[in-house]
């Protein structure tokens, strides 16, 4: 699917609908704007959100203003949480950043009801990395060395830290959450700092190896080590390893299988590398892009795509380049986003993925715990209560829904199967799947 003239979006985030939302920016030698836009999973556009399918913030006429958006945060109801950014760079002055968190409806026009925090001139070094949603539905902006906490309104809660802004004496460069527990990626020292919740002081640290890198999903934390060939540790949300994952939580490979690792909702890793084909006379004439999966056990599966290697091949004069990002929607299908090789125009493809092994659950069973009546219409109800309950897809993506107790509003959701991961009343860690209708 090709989209010419629309912009550059790589930060794709799936609505409960089952629509999806990229967020980036429109720039040439003479104009830079802030744009999102809706596609249906058939890749089209969804006209009727914002303009013709798209929101646009074009703030400065002159060209030394870079501007965009971040990945979008989809809220149960359809709504999107943004953080704007306009970069002024003109070589010669100092860099300065604008930025503005916003909330628009889910029909793509701005919900004046929300505040929306705004700051201006922040130094090169001062600048946010990232906007987060916490369980408790309150949002978490991080830069290189602080945290910032607003209330769902969008406005700053100044009862949070210093006024609503917490000082921390790491370099930050990523920020992930596994429940409560914020998890903080300090790139000087290369090593993971866990805290148990936003305000807490309480740190425990993994180190990381030289040669690595690292993926959240799920209540999981992945780390990819490639200094020799490759290896997979599985670790829980305390950085112990998963004993039912390959060797004692530790999966080693006899050769290079790939990297830039996306998951499926089973726990199936799929990785990518890429293989230059020339012609006799050494003219670089395409790129096979392979995909190869590990399974939920940590085995390879030699079952994925052909002897099990799935391939793309990108042509040389294709007018995108080989490298793409990646993202599995619920439909269970592999969608790319190719880079444009002059600009603002979208390619996508979209490949069909076979049937994952199921995973051995790292959970102990829900015996204490069942769904009262599944398929569910609008309200899930349940036989227990249960205690720091998160939905999630199938694919695994947060879908924003999280309560305690014995029942909970479901409305809002597409129909599809989904899981709940949460604590039960004797404090075992469970996991449920039921079906919304």
């Amino acid at each position: 699917m090709t989209h010419t003239g629309l912009g550059n979006y790589f930060e794709a985030t799936e609505l409960p609908d089952g629509n999806v939302i990229l967020s980036g920016d429109y720039e040439t030698e003479t104009e830079s704007k802030a744009l999102i836009i809706k596609l249906k999973p058939n890749g089209s556009i969804d006209t009727s959100f914002g303009t013709n399918g798209k929101y646009i913030i074009d703030q400065y006429p002159s060209y030394d203003y870079y501007e965009t958006f971040s990945k979008a945060i989809a809220l149960p109801d359809g709504k999107l949480i943004v953080l704007y950014g306009s970069i002024y760079d003109n070589g010669i002055d100092p860099e300065s950043v604008d930025i503005r968190i916003m909330r628009l409806n889910a029909n793509g026009t701005v919900d004046n009801s929300f505040s929306g925090y705004s700051e201006q001139n922040i130094s090169e070094d001062d600048y946010p990395y990232g906007l987060v949603r916490l369980p408790s539905g309150k949002l978490l902006m991080y830069g290189s060395n602080y945290m910032m906490r607003f209330n769902d309104n969008g406005m700053l809660d100044t009862s949070y830290a210093n006024n609503g802004t917490r000082t921390i004496s790491l370099n930050i460069e990523e920020l992930n959450l596994i429940g409560d527990a914020v998890y903080l990626y300090n790139y000087s020292d290369k090593m993971l700092v866990r805290l148990d919740n936003e305000s807490s002081s309480n740190t425990k640290t993994y180190n990381l190896p030289e040669n690595s890198s690292f993926y959240f999903f799920g209540n999981n934390i992945y780390i990819h080590d490639i200094s020799s060939y490759s290896v997979i540790k599985k670790l829980d949300s305390n950085f112990n390893l998963v004993n039912n994952f390959a060797n004692g939580g530790t999966a080693t490979f006899d050769e290079f299988f790939g990297y830039n690792f996306i998951f499926q909702p089973q726990g199936s890793i799929i990785a990518k590398e890429y293989s230059y084909v020339y012609d006799n006379d050494w003219n670089h004439i395409s790129t096979d892009v392979k995909y190869r999966r590990v399974n939920p056990d940590g085995s390879l599966d030699l079952t994925f795509g052909t002897g099990g290697v799935y391939k793309i091949n990108i042509p040389a004069t294709a007018p995108y380049y080989y490298y793409s990002d990646e993202y599995i929607h619920s439909n269970g299908k592999l969608y790319h986003l190719f880079y444009d090789k002059v600009a603002n125009n979208i390619y996508i493809k979209r490949s069909n993925l076979s049937n994952e092994v199921l995973a051995v659950s790292d959970n102990a069973p829900a015996k204490d715990v069942r769904i009262m009546q599944n398929p569910v219409y609008e309200t899930l109800k349940l036989s227990s209560q249960l205690f720091k309950a998160k939905i999630y897809d199938i694919s695994g993506k947060d879908t924003g829904i999280l309560f305690e107790g014995k029942q909970a509003s479901v409305q809002n959701l597409k129909p599809g199967v989904y899981l709940i991961n949460a604590v039960s009343e004797s404090g075992s860690k469970i996991s449920l799947k039921f079906i919304k209708k």
